[in-house]
């Protein structure tokens, strides 16, 4: 995955309102040369590229941000979601393709899908975009990167995390879904703050439980549309056996780090 654009000298002691439009800068740039590649081509790695970004891009307003810059969190939201949708039907594809399965059959959903997200990459560089770069100064303006407010927000986002790690069968779908949410929200919170509370091993973590997760999720969305195909149900089957073994040694390991964080950072 992509990693986030990095800001040079940010401490601690970095007062919040100069850190956070710094970093709220730096996910704007982000999105931009994501998007910039999106309107030359959609292919899988670029799509995936754009959404990430506006995921990072929507953690760094909810964080810092005032009410008149969190009120474009939905414009941001709604260029996301397009790529979601898109990003879902490559997904499906490469994987029809790769079981030697019909594909001809989502070629005009996939169509309608590119279009949708020219169309938001257009709107989001056209409008989007400078009402998001006039309000970033709409900022948190108290205490400092590694203060109190923001460490509170770690323990509340490392919270539900350490719930949804405590089910009994944490790789059961509901449950891993829950746990790739909360481990989602952690870390996007964790990338902005790693500089002021030393997080870039537990975010190693959980982004490596995020994705075993989400490989997961996604054999669980194929064997739920596949159900009345054996052959490509047996095969999506085959597959999350396969994930799941990775899946729970990440969980293992997400443990620990819960465990940690409170005990040494939080």
């Amino acid at each position: 995955m992509t990693r986030p654009g990095q800001v040079a000298g940010l401490r601690a002691r970095t007062p919040l309102r100069i850190a956070a439009e710094q970093l709220l800068h730096a996910r704007v740039a982000d999105v931009r040369g994501a998007g910039a590649r999106a309107a030359r081509r959609l292919d899988p790695k670029t799509v995936h590229d754009l959404r990430v970004a506006c995921r990072r891009l929507r953690a760094a307003v909810k964080l810092f941000g005032k009410k008149r810059l969190k009120r474009l969190d939905g414009r941001i939201e709604h260029l996301q979601d397009a790529l979601g949708e898109l990003r879902d039907l490559q997904l499906q594809q490469r994987w029809l393709s790769r079981h030697g399965a019909d594909v001809h059959r989502i070629a005009g959903a996939l169509a309608k899908a590119e279009a949708h997200v020219r169309r938001a990459v257009a709107l989001w560089t056209r409008r989007s975009e400078p009402l998001l770069i006039r309000a970033v100064t709409r900022v948190r303006g108290r205490g400092s990167l590694g203060g109190h407010r923001m460490r509170k927000r770690l323990r509340n986002r490392l919270a539900p995390l350490e719930e949804a790690l405590a089910q009994r069968d944490p790789l059961e779908p509901a449950a891993a879904h829950r746990i790739r949410i909360a481990a989602k929200k952690l870390r996007y919170d964790a990338e902005l703050l790693r500089d002021a509370f030393r997080l870039s091993s537990a975010i190693e973590v959980l982004s490596a439980m995020q994705t075993a997760l989400g490989d997961l999720h996604d054999s669980d969305v194929r064997l739920e549309r596949l159900r009345a195909q054996p052959r490509l149900a047996r095969a999506a089957r085959a597959e999350r056996l396969r994930g799941a073994a990775q899946a729970r040694r990440t969980v293992r390991r997400a443990r620990k780090l819960c465990s940690k964080l409170r005990q040494e950072q939080l």
